[in-house]
C-alpha cells in the first residue's frame, strides 16, 4: 500500500529497508483503511521512514531490538531538537502505536503511584459493570465522585484506613462538596453517586456501618421544570437549513431527522448500525439504548429518504457497520449527535434554550403533547420505561392550557 501514497520507486525501497520495513507497509495499509489523505499520510510515512534510517544508523537490524529507549532517543535528538514541523511528533505516534498493536515496541512502564486504598476504584467499577450493569458512559460519573470522596478523606486522615470512616466524615464531605456547587441538581446527583459507592463499602466489608444513611436527602420536587424546547417551527427551519449538496450535509440533515422526529438520543444516532434499519419493514431497531432494551421504532418515508440519500450518495466506502460516520481521518463512527446539533444551531442562527441533541427530543415531545398524543405514546416513542418520566411533558400542553385558563381579573373577558 505504500504505492498510494508514495510515487517514487527508489524512496518505497528504502521504506522497505530493516528493521522496520514490513511495519511501515502495514501502517500505510492502515492509514489508507482509515481514509487518511494523501498529504497527511505521506507526512506520517515519512516521519515513520526517517525513525527507520534512525534506527539502523544506531546499528539496529532486527525489529526485536526496537524498544521504548531507541523511540525517546529519536524524539528528543530527532524531533524536537532539529525538526521544524511542529506536526511531526504527532505524525510520529502513529507509527509508534501502531508498533506497539504489532508487538514490536512495548507499552511504556510506568510506576503508578501508590495506591493508599489498595485499588479500591478498581473493584467499584467492576461492581458497577457486573452487577449494577452500568454502561460505559454513567460509569466515570460514579468512579468521579467515589474518587472525589477517597482523596477527600486521605487529606484528612492520611493512610488510615476506610474502616475509619464515619458518619460524620460523610456529612463534613458533603458539605464542603455542596459549598462549591449552587445547582441543586448537582448536588442532588453528589448525593446519590456518594450513597452507591457507601452502599459498595458496606458490600465489600471496607466499612462496617450503613453509612448511605447518613447522606442527606436533597429536596427536589417532580415536574418543577419546564422541558427546554423549541418552537416546532425552528425545529424545521433548522432541518430546511441545511446544504445537502455535500456528503457532511446529506449526513447531517439525517441524524437531525432522526432525533426530531423519532426522537432518538444522541449516542443511540452514534450506535446505530445497518442491521438496525429493516427497509422491508419500515422500521428502526435500536438495541444500544439507555434502558438497555430493545426499542423499535416507526420508519417514516422522510427519515427513510434522508438516510437513504446519505447511504447512497454522502457515505465513505467502508465496511464499518455504523450508519454514520465521521468524513475525516481517521474513519469512524461519529462520537456525538449532540455537536452536530449543535453546530446546525449555530449556523441557523437559531436562538435555542440548549445546544445539544435533547433540546430536539424535548421539542418533538412538546409537539406531540399539544397535538393531543397519549403519555403511553410519547414514552414509547422516546423510549422511557416509566411514564413518571414523561409525565413533566403534560406541563406543556398549552392548547388545554388555553381552554381552562380563567380570565385576567378586570380584563372585562
Amino acid at each position: 500500500m505504500l504505492e498510494y501514497y508514495i510515487e517514487s520507486t527508489e524512496r518505497i525501497e528504502r521504506f522497505r529497508w530493516r528493521p522496520l520495513g514490513p511495519y511501515i507497509d502495514s501502517l500505510a495499509a492502515k492509514l489508507h483503511e482509515r481514509a487518511y489523505t494523501l498529504g497527511t499520510g505521506r507526512r506520517i510515512l515519512g516521519v515513520a521512514g526517517r525513525f527507520n534510517e534512525y534506527a539502523r544508523s544506531r546499528g539496529i537490524e532486527d525489529s526485536g531490538e526496537v524498544g521504548a529507549d531507541l523511540v525517546e532517543r529519536f524524539i528528543t535528538e530527532e524531533l524536537r531538537s532539529r525538526c521544524t514541523t511542529p506536526k511531526s511528533e504527532k505524525f510520529f505516534h502513529h507509527l509508534v502505536k501502531h508498533l506497539r498493536d504489532e508487538g514490536v515496541v512495548p507499552e511504556m512502564v510506568v510506576e503508578a503511584a501508590e495506591d493508599p486504598f489498595g485499588g479500591i476504584l478498581g473493584r467499584y467499577d467492576s461492581h458497577l459493570r457486573d452487577l449494577r450493569g452500568l454502561s460505559p458512559l454513567s460509569r466515570p460519573r460514579y468512579l468521579h465522585h467515589a474518587k472525589l470522596l477517597l482523596d477527600w478523606y486521605y487529606d484528612q486522615k492520611g493512610k488510615q484506613p476506610l474502616a475509619g470512616l464515619t458518619g460524620v466524615d460523610i456529612l463534613d464531605f458533603i458539605t464542603q462538596q455542596a459549598a462549591l456547587h449552587p445547582s441543586g441538581a448537582w448536588r442532588k446527583h453528589l448525593c446519590s453517586v456518594t450513597r452507591s459507592f457507601l452502599r459498595y463499602l458496606f458490600f465489600e466489608g471496607t466499612v462496617e456501618v450503613e453509612l448511605d444513611r447518613v447522606v442527606p436527602t436533597i429536596p427536589h420536587w417532580r415536574l418543577q421544570s419546564i422541558p427546554r424546547h423549541l418552537p416546532w417551527e425552528d425545529v424545521q427551519a433548522l432541518i430546511e437549513s441545511v446544504d445537502s449538496s455535500t456528503p457532511i450535509g446529506l449526513r447531517d440533515k439525517a441524524v437531525l431527522l432522526l432525533i426530531a422526529t423519532l426522537g432518538l438520543r444522541s449516542q443511540e444516532v452514534c450506535k446505530l448500525c445497518l442491521d438496525d434499519i429493516r427497509w422491508r419493514d419500515s422500521q428502526i431497531r435500536l438495541t444500544q439504548t439507555k434502558g438497555r432494551r430493545e426499542h423499535v421504532l416507526p420508519l417514516g418515508q422522510e427519515v427513510g429518504e434522508a438516510i437513504s440519500e446519505y447511504l447512497i450518495h454522502g457515505r465513505p466506502k467502508t465496511n464499518l457497520p455504523n450508519v454514520f460516520l465521521k468524513h475525516k481521518a481517521p474513519q469512524g463512527p461519529i462520537s456525538s449527535a449532540g455537536k452536530i446539533v449543535r453546530k446546525h444551531l449555530l449556523r441557523a442562527e437559531i436562538a435555542a434554550p440548549s445546544y445539544g441533541a435533547h433540546v430536539l427530543r424535548h421539542s418533538l415531545a412538546t409537539r406531540m403533547v399539544n397535538q393531543g398524543a397519549a403519555i403511553k405514546q410519547i414514552a414509547d416513542v422516546l423510549g422511557h420505561q416509566s411514564i413518571n418520566t414523561t409525565a413533566i411533558y403534560t406541563k406543556v400542553d398549552t392548547n388545554t392550557l388555553a381552554e381552562v385558563a380563567l380570565p385576567f381579573p378586570g380584563s372585562g373577558v
